[in-house]
């Protein structure tokens, strides 16, 4: 062979080890990012749509990982009302991480040729927080690699960072998903509201902007959960926002709960603050399925995906995150958006006043 083509052909298969070497890079699992890789996507879209987005960092975690916002928004001079889309605030519940950049990469690709994106463009400014808990992302990450498949629920403190924002009222029954004392429960609520850094980072960002809806993800029952409501008023707007939602999903129809009064209580979930301290009008969407989640994996992975367990918290990587992503993307990724668009309709952009709150 020519010695031309014999180094051809080992630059050939040089490139290619480097792009799979990469590839194995940026996929822990399949469909999903190892840590840094889903860090560097949030400055790609900001990097590739310049006119149209930027990265803000909002705080830092425990670890000191930085807390990232994309903001998306016409850069015309014109003040919009404020929409926020969150994800993975609890670190081994990927999917909410990659829904909010399926969301973001939705609004800058198609903002001047999808006419429905840009008439959402022109009325408000889009605020995408993917990680709400990058210790917990990064943990997750480092445990599947290492075989255990159990993830990282909680930050680098063992809280449960959606049961330590602040309370608009009492926890006034011990259920399960209220928080626990405990610190070996998995919704234990620290030792204070807003005693983890990546709390106070979420509240100073929430001081700093006006949001008028926020749909926060999490998984895996399928449901929406809105903001703890007290009147009726907040009750029927949470609902026409959920509705929006329901009526733009593609094929699996989640079912929206409202508990009861009686059978309720505050938390220190976000959707309370954000609504009875901000007016934000806000809503807890679990994607997926449980069962729909296993039976995917295990047809692509077979005994790879992990055991199940009673206990949901620690059913594993796949319970949590479907690894045929590209399903429930297109399932509810414009629903978001139509729930978003239509908080922007219930309150004219603006957020709820207080004493109606």
């Amino acid at each position: 062979m020519p010695k031309a083509k014999i180094v051809a052909l080992v630059g050939f298969v040089l490139i290619n080890l480097a792009i799979a070497s990469a590839g194995n890079a940026l996929d822990f699992a399949p469909g999903y990012p190892d840590y840094d890789s889903m860090v560097s996507e949030i400055y790609q879209v900001a990097d590739q749509y310049p006119g149209l987005a930027e990265v803000e960092e909002y705080g830092k975690s425990l670890e000191e990982r930085p807390m990232l916002a994309l903001h998306i928004y016409r850069k015309d001079g014109i003040r919009r009302a404020g929409v926020m889309v969150a994800g993975n605030i609890h670190g081994n519940e990927m999917i909410g991480n990659r829904m909010a950049m399926a969301i973001a990469w939705r609004l800058v690709k198609d903002a001047e040729t999808d006419a429905w994106i840009k008439s959402l463009l022109d009325r408000m400014e889009f605020w995408i927080l993917p990680c709400l808990n990058p210790d917990g992302y990064f943990k997750t990450v480092e445990e599947y690699k290492a075989g255990d498949l159990s993830g990282h629920r909680k930050n680098a403190n063992e809280v449960d960072l959606n049961r330590n924002f602040l309370l608009p009222g009492p926890r006034t029954l011990k259920i399960n998903w209220a928080g626990s004392p405990k610190k070996e429960h998995p919704n234990y609520y620290g030792p204070f509201p807003l005693s983890e850094p990546e709390t106070q980072a979420i509240k100073a960002f929430l001081d700093q902007h006006e949001i008028i809806g926020s749909i926060n993800f999490h998984s895996v029952v399928g449901v929406l959960f809105p903001a703890r409501c007290t009147n009726r008023e907040c009750e029927n707007l949470h609902r026409e926002m959920g509705r929006a939602f329901q009526e733009h999903q593609k094929k699996v129809k989640y079912i929206y709960v409202l508990w009861p009064n009686y059978f309720d209580t505050f938390t220190g979930e976000m959707e309370d603050m954000q609504y009875h301290f901000y007016g934000t009008l806000a809503i807890d969407i679990e994607l997926g399925r449980t069962g729909k989640n296993r039976k995917a994996a295990k047809k692509e992975l077979g005994d790879k995906v992990g055991k199940g367990s009673a206990n949901i918290y620690k059913e594993g990587f796949w319970t949590f995150n479907p690894i045929n992503l590209d399903f429930w993307i297109e399932n509810d990724r414009d629903a978001t958006l139509y729930a978003l668009e239509k908080a922007f309709e219930l309150t004219q952009g603006k957020p709820i006043e207080k004493d109606k709150r």
